[in-house]
């Protein structure tokens, strides 16, 4: 009980197609450190955890601490004019919440509202109307507190991450004193959900109906595989060979995203200089490349060496296990634990109800200049 505080503990983020993991130093040290930098594919829990058992040799029982981000396929987060008056009726967010997810009920979900511009939570008494309307069901929290216990981990915190993301996203372009607007792609399975971060805040253009499956099918067709899983092992050991091929592997991505940022540039007026895509798997980077080029965008320059120092984190990673920048929306849960003197406080997350788990909190993200959360 005398070494608790040399305990490390584990920073973890779940995407649809893989799992990325970290080892956290000790949490009082200042800057935080980080390092054992690696991912796995989402669906093999066993190299999960033996990578839980190699790097924590010394946990024999109970629950290691855990920080973690993830993204249910049921998640809400959209931009919507609000009467902030009506916030103290009970039944006033979750209404909201149930019209945009579509859905009979949203007794069984976490909701909150926060500024679109800021990234505060909205109140009664706020004067802004534009919000960003939150929504977690809890059944998809539950389910990844049974699979972290399953893992011998414990969340300490637990975070939507694409709040982390935009709220990493938006740090640096203060940094960097970035002048235009950033298009933001998550992009899934089967859909690729778009975030536009402009000089009024976040927009929420519906999901791109294209996602990483639409890349592996035209790879199937460009390059002879016999299914999307030869298609996508080709994808990963050959990139070099296709670059020939990239614009036909995204272009049903391309069709759709083109539009989404035309018509966010024509109804603002604000131009769209990069893309930031999160989610691709590592060895599929490169796409992100090739989704660039097709659409006429140039990739946000996010340093992530430089983002961790301003984020009160430490790493020293080998280059063979250096994290990429899309590793800011899992680092940006614990870039607040070790604040710089150059960094304000965050704003408070959405608060949970009584009743529900406490490992559940959604921290805004704070567009267009502020700290992430």
């Amino acid at each position: 009980m005398f070494k608790r505080k040399d305990r490390h503990s584990v920073l973890i983020g779940l995407n649809e197609h893989s799992v990325k993991l970290a080892r956290l130093l000790q949490l009082e040290g200042k800057p935080l450190g980080v390092d054992r930098f690696t991912e796995v594919r989402a669906n093999d829990e066993e190299a999960v955890a033996a990578w839980i058992r190699t790097n924590f040799p010394e946990q024999i029982s109970g629950l290691l601490p855990a920080y973690a981000t993830f993204y249910p396929g049921e998640r809400l987060l959209m931009r919507e004019v609000v009467n902030t008056r009506r916030l103290l009726e009970p039944a006033y967010l979750p209404g909201l919440v149930q019209e945009q997810a579509k859905i009979s009920s949203a007794k069984e979900w976490q909701c909150g509202l926060i500024s679109s511009a800021d990234g505060s939570p909205l109140t009664p008494e706020s004067t802004q109307r534009s919000g960003l309307i939150v929504g977690v069901p809890w059944t998809a929290v539950r389910d990844l507190q049974q699979k972290l216990k399953r893992w011998g981990l414990r969340p300490r915190r637990l975070e939507l991450g694409t709040l982390t993301m935009l709220g990493g996203i938006s740090r640096h372009m203060g940094t960097i004193a970035y002048g235009h607007s950033v298009a933001a792609c998550e992009i899934g399975q089967s859909q690729t959900r778009l975030y536009l971060i402009g000089k009024d805040g976040v927009h929420t253009p519906p999901a791109l109906p294209h996602g990483l499956l639409s890349v592996m099918e035209a790879a199937m067709k460009e390059l002879g595989a016999p299914d999307v899983e030869a298609a996508l092992r080709q994808l990963e050991e050959q990139p070099e060979a296709l670059l020939t091929h990239s614009r036909r592997l995204v272009r049903m991505l391309s069709r759709h995203l083109r539009p989404a940022i035309d018509y966010f540039e024509m109804q603002t007026g604000q131009r769209i200089g990069s893309l930031f895509c999160a989610h691709l798997p590592s060895r599929l980077h490169w796409l992100e490349t090739a989704l660039c080029s097709a659409v006429d965008l140039d990739p946000f320059p996010l340093d992530l060496p430089s983002w961790l120092t301003s984020a009160g984190l430490e790493s020293e990673p080998t280059p063979e296990t250096a994290p990429g920048a899309d590793w800011v929306q899992l680092l940006g849960v614990v870039g607040q634990l070790s604040p710089t003197t150059a960094a304000a406080p965050a704003p408070a997350a959405p608060a949970a109800p009584a009743a529900a788990p406490a490992t559940a909190a959604t921290n805004p993200p704070l567009p267009p200049h502020g700290p992430e959360s």
